[in-house]
């Protein structure tokens, strides 16, 4: 590790490394949020050695992409209303669908 002096002490030359200008999205907020409440060393841990923000990509990524194929699977299994004769039942389904998916990966968020 280099150390610049100032003033008789020696500071060390920290540098953050380069982030992708990905943004986190919705699952990795609440990965964040959960890491910083339930297990803040893990999370200090992971910003200083610049892992957190990959992970949280990683993460919202992944529970994304479960949470679609979840989405098609129900779809598949459950008989929707006509979209153009009841546009109102459709959209309460799969506002239903959507959530029953996010409820079956939410423990992937919450896990250590």
């Amino acid at each position: 590790m280099e150390y610049t002096q100032v003033n008789g002490y020696l500071i060390p030359n920290l540098t953050l490394s380069e982030q992708p200008a990905q943004p986190i999205g919705k699952y990795g907020e609440i990965r964040r949020a959960f890491l910083r409440e339930n297990a803040p060393v893990t999370f200090d841990l992971m910003l200083l050695e610049g892992t957190l923000y990959p992970h949280l990509v990683e993460m919202d990524n992944a529970v994304r992409t479960l949470v679609s194929r979840t989405m098609d699977e129900l779809i598949r299994q459950t008989p929707l209303p006509n979209r153009k004769t009841n546009p109102l039942g459709w959209t309460q389904q799969m506002n239903l669908l959507k959530a029953q998916a996010e409820e079956l990966v939410m423990p992937m968020l919450y896990a250590l």
